[in-house]
């Protein structure tokens, strides 16, 4: 801890030139004296340091001198520079440290540059979420203890949260979310989404990770399980231009994959295509936005879906206003209030939920 402090002292005398001992005591949380300790031990290791007594002294470093940043060359420094500091920190609570990193490396390494890149990670129209427990998860991360938590289901079912003890493995941001990979029983490695967990206690017990455990390998291997997993439900549906030029705003990259593979433009500029959805309904509320711009080819079921959601809104809107309820139509198939919109977030995009095995 001492060490710590030397290096940041001389850092700060670096960067401050001619500075009051009780200034130097303020910033580094220590007594006056303890600063002038300090000051003759950098001495003594042959750091040439000065400590001028009375009015207009102060403590100062010998003109020309430079701390040395050990091995680091200006364009490596320039890369640990460049991202400023990340959100992603600041919500792990290592902002103040990396902000203080930041401050030693370009002083250090004699340059003043600014963070060039900004990173903001979550989606468009996507909510930030609330994660409070992520600093304990972090903080068992780092200090390799395990951890209890209380887990609640991604369903939105009333089940209540489920207490669970695990080793903490890593954490992933993805897209702006934040997933935990713990050890759970038997050792295996499972996803937990942070927004999920209601509470969350480092443990004393410790919690070693396996020497063999690569993150980014089992995540990028996960990723690829889940999406394979994921439930699909084929739509075959004829495209309007206008509706096609929109298919990769509403449904991202995977509606601009199926606009490419579509078959050719009929005379009046259609195409058919085929999109795949989580299941039947969900294809019937995103492709009832597009109105008269799509033809549902098959299958018959979500044909007679969006049937029955416009003769809904036909009821709704047209006649005379009434008093709000809990329906949104009084047709066949209809589907309370739900609303359909683009948003951005097509069936490609669908947030992964997963929970412990």
């Amino acid at each position: 801890m001492r060490a710590d402090r030397l290096i940041r002292l001389v850092l700060l005398l670096q960067a401050r030139g001619q500075t009051t001992a009780s200034d130097l005591a303020r910033e580094l949380e220590v007594s006056v004296r303890t600063i002038y300790r300090d000051l003759d031990s950098l001495s003594s290791a042959g750091v040439p340091v000065r400590a001028d007594p009375g009015p207009g002294g102060g403590c100062q470093l010998l003109d020309g001198y430079r701390f040395p940043l050990r091995g680091l060359r200006p364009e490596e420094a320039e890369a640990l520079l460049i991202l400023g500091v990340p959100g992603a920190l600041r919500e792990l609570g290592l902002e103040g440290a990396a902000t203080a990193a930041h401050r030693q490396i370009r002083v250090t390494a004699g340059t003043d540059a600014r963070p060039l890149v900004h990173l903001d990670m979550p989606r468009w129209f996507r909510g930030h979420e609330e994660v409070p427990q992520l600093r304990a998860l972090a903080e068992a991360l780092r200090g390799q203890r395990r951890l209890a938590l209380d887990y609640r289901p991604g369903d939105g079912g009333p089940d209540p949260a489920r207490a669970r003890v695990v080793g903490p493995l890593g954490l992933v941001n993805k897209a702006g979310t934040w997933y935990l990979v713990a050890a759970a029983r038997g050792g295996r490695a499972t996803v937990f989404r942070v927004e999920r967990i209601g509470a969350a206690r480092v443990l004393a017990e410790p919690f070693e990770r396996p020497a063999d455990f690569d993150l980014a390998a089992f995540w990028a291997r996960w990723s690829a399980e889940f999406v394979t997993s994921r439930p699909r439900f084929p739509v075959r549906f004829r495209a309007s231009p206008a509706a096609l030029a929109a298919l990769g705003e509403v449904f991202g990259d995977g509606g601009a994959e199926a606009a490419r593979d579509a078959l050719p433009r009929d005379e009046r500029g259609w195409r058919v295509l085929t999109l795949s959805f989580e299941h039947e309904l969900a294809a019937a509320h995103r492709l009832a936005g597009f109105g008269g711009q799509v033809e549902v080819l098959s299958p018959s079921s979500v044909r007679e879906r969006l049937v029955a959601t416009a003769q809904g809104i036909l009821e709704r809107y047209g006649g005379p206003a009434g008093p709000p309820d809990s329906g949104a139509g009084a047709g066949p198939g209809s589907t309370g209030t739900s609303t359909i919109a683009s948003t951005g977030d097509g069936p490609d995009s669908w947030s992964p939920s997963p929970q412990a095995g």
